[in-house]
């Protein structure tokens, strides 16, 4: 009898095959999805994904996708104490996701802020612990209606997919407390990848469901499949047991990127605010030392040199795991590194052998001069775009920027007024042979004039005479 098939349905039985999995170092955090048997990648249609986290944790967020790059991302964190805010993002290449509208995102009924009981994980309508066993938790149901693809068709998700990539990320800390999309967050406290089974979430066509990418149906008439769902009881793993290759290998790890990226902003600060210039200055400062300038000149710069490329190295290693390769920071630094190892050591060698055989300037010393000039300015501009994108991931404080401010204006002073006493004293010193060469010639006029008065025929200047 027909009826009996609706029975199921009638008593909430007819639930959807809906899949979770939480980051290993943090099981309170659940991610959990289903999504319609009929979306699919040639039939778009919606994916339903419920994100809980307790309220300890300031942000928590989920990405489509294997890397932060390209990822379509969704951040929760409260709007207040009794509300949250879902926030969708797009990775283009920034360490902080950036806010899109894009993303069309329908809130479901079970959206807020509840608490959550530790002993039978079962959530109630109070809006703050009413006992020890206790925790207050930030919860997200929503329905996504253009999830298959993201950022003009680069991404995309097959509902088919046994092994699609998916990334996630947390921060604990205090609450941010914003309704805004666009809240600046700090960087994570851990991070992760895993290989999801979307064939294991499946859902049935429910009779109340009038969704479609182009419908405009309020939350009274959407299909909801959280309703009454306890992730803990009621979903199934988001990997196949039989299936060992679903699981993904671990994004780069936290604390080994930190320290990486500390070395690169050390390295390379050093390198471009303080040898460099003050290498360079060495040369051109009229000052005597006990062994020619060039060879000290040399090894410091050769030094300075192999400190370049190991902070160099880090940052490749830095922007290609997080795929920033393309972007402003590290093209610069590409540009710089590449000159200053390609050709100034190079037109050095050729201005010091010029030196050697005619004892001064050549074309090749003018050359190495004002490139290496240009490229220590740049450097030191790039190393401030790469404090910024640094603030972005909330790895930056305010005393490093400071920090960094100051030493490369003071340095920078010290660069300039060096170069200004040498050209000083240069000047001064052709000046004074300027003096000498003339009173040489005075004398040797006299000399002359004094010959032709003794002789009482010729007097006045040579160059009366040839006149």
């Amino acid at each position: 009898m027909k009826w009996l098939n609706l029975l199921p349905i009638a008593l909430g039985l007819a639930h959807a095959s809906i899949i979770s999995f939480s980051p290993p170092t943090n099981p309170d955090i659940i991610y959990s999805l289903t999504i319609p048997n009929t979306t699919t990648l040639s039939t778009p249609g919606p994916i339903y994904i419920q994100i809980t986290a307790p309220t300890s944790i300031q942000w928590v967020g989920l990405g489509q996708g294997a890397q932060m790059t390209g990822a379509n991302m969704f951040l929760l964190y409260t709007s207040s104490s009794t509300k949250i805010t879902l926030s969708p993002r797009s990775g283009l290449g920034h360490f902080e996701p950036q806010y899109t509208s894009n993303t069309q995102i329908t809130m479901l009924p079970g959206t807020g802020i509840s608490t959550i009981n530790s002993t039978t994980a079962a959530l109630t309508n109070s809006s703050s612990p009413s006992s020890d066993n206790t925790r207050t938790t930030m919860t997200a149901n929503f329905r996504c209606d253009n999830c298959l693809t993201w950022q003009d068709g680069t991404g995309t998700m097959n509902p088919k997919d046994s092994n699609f990539p998916f990334i996630w990320a947390y921060r604990a800390g205090v609450p941010i407390n914003s309704a805004s999309m666009d809240a600046d967050i700090s960087i994570h406290d851990d991070m992760g990848g895993i290989q999801v089974d979307l064939t294991r979430a499946g859902m049935p066509p429910q009779p109340n469901d009038t969704t479609s990418p182009d419908s405009s149906s309020s939350s009274s008439n959407t299909t909801n499949p959280f309703a009454n769902y306890n992730p803990l009881t009621d979903s199934i793993p988001a990997q196949s047991p039989t299936n060992p290759s679903t699981t993904s290998s671990p994004l780069p790890n936290l604390t080994k990127m930190t320290h990486i990226l500390i070395s690169h902003a050390t390295l390379m600060a050093l390198s471009f605010v303080l040898f460099y210039p003050l290498s360079a200055l060495l040369m051109p400062l009229p000052i005597s030392l006990p062994i020619s300038k060039f060879r000290l000149h040399m090894p410091l710069q050769i030094f300075t040199m192999l400190m370049t490329l190991a902070g160099f190295g880090c940052g490749i290693y830095l922007a290609y795991e997080t795929g920033q390769l393309r972007t402003a920071h590290p093209i610069l630094g590409i540009i710089v590194v590449g000159v200053l190892v390609l050709f100034q050591p190079a037109m050095g060698w050729l201005q010091h052998f010029g030196y050697v055989r005619t004892g001064g300037r050549t074309v090749w010393g003018v050359c190495h001069r004002w490139l290496g000039r240009g490229v220590i300015v740049v450097g030191v501009v790039n190393g401030g775009i790469g404090i910024h994108v640094a603030r972005g991931m909330g790895m930056a404080p305010v005393g490093a920027v400071v920090g960094y401010a100051v030493v490369a204006g003071v340095v920078g002073g010290i660069y300039l007024g060096g170069l200004l006493v040498a050209w000083m004293v240069e000047r001064k010193r052709r000046g004074v042979e300027g003096e000498r060469d003339g009173r040489r010639v005075e004398n040797v006029e006299g000399r002359e004039g004094g010959d032709d008065d003794a002789d009482g025929e010729k007097g006045g200047s040579v160059e009366e005479r040839v006149g």
